[in-house]
C-alpha cells in the first residue's frame, strides 16, 4: 500500500532531489508558486514548502536507505523513530495548488476593496505585503487605521 512520505530537503535542492527520484521512478509533489519581486520583474517560481518535498512510496518495495541518500536530499521528517505520513488529501491539495499572486499594481496607499470574509465590500488601504500570499491592509474603525492581515485574492485595487 503505497503512502505520502515527507522529506527535508538540502537547501535550495528540491528541484535536483524531485528530478534525482523521478530518475528512480518515485513519485514526487513539490509544490511551487509564481511571484514577482518588484512590478517590472518576470514572474518566478518559488517553493510553497522551501526544503520540504512529497515522495509516494510502498514500504514493503522501496528500500528507504535508497530514498535517503538520494542528492538534494538530507533526511525523512520523523516524529520519533516514526517517518511522518502524509494524507493522500492534503497532497492532493498541493497537486491542484494555486497561489494567487498580488497584483503588482497596487502600491502602498492605494484604495482597495475587500472582496471576501467579514470585512467584504468595505474599502481598505493597502499598507504593505505579508509574506508572499497575504497583505497588510488598513481599514477604517472607530475613526482609527486598523491593521487586518488578508488573502492577496481577497481584495482588489480600485
Amino acid at each position: 500500500m503505497e503512502r505520502w512520505y515527507l522529506l527535508y530537503c538540502k537547501p535550495k535542492q528540491e528541484a535536483r532531489a524531485q528530478a534525482n527520484l523521478s530518475n528512480q521512478g518515485i513519485e514526487c509533489c513539490y509544490p511551487k508558486y509564481t511571484k514577482r519581486k518588484t512590478a517590472n520583474s518576470p514572474l518566478i517560481e518559488q517553493p510553497l514548502f522551501p526544503r520540504y518535498l512529497f515522495v509516494k512510496l510502498d514500504p514493503y518495495s522501496v528500500h528507504f536507505s535508497a530514498v535517503k541518500y538520494t542528492r538534494g536530499i538530507s533526511d525523512f521528517v520523523r516524529y520519533g523513530t516514526k517517518l511522518q505520513v502524509v494524507p493522500d488529501g492534503l497532497v492532493e491539495q498541493f497537486k491542484q495548488h494555486n497561489t494567487p499572486e498580488l497584483d503588482c499594481e497596487i502600491t502602498q496607499g492605494d484604495t482597495v476593496q475587500i472582496s471576501e470574509g467579514c470585512y467584504k465590500d468595505l474599502l481598505a488601504i493597502y499598507h504593505q505585503p505579508e509574506g508572499d500570499i497575504r497583505s497588510v491592509l488598513l481599514i477604517k474603525l472607530l475613526n482609527q487605521h486598523a491593521p487586518v492581515v488578508v488573502d492577496n485574492s481577497s481584495f482588489k485595487k480600485i
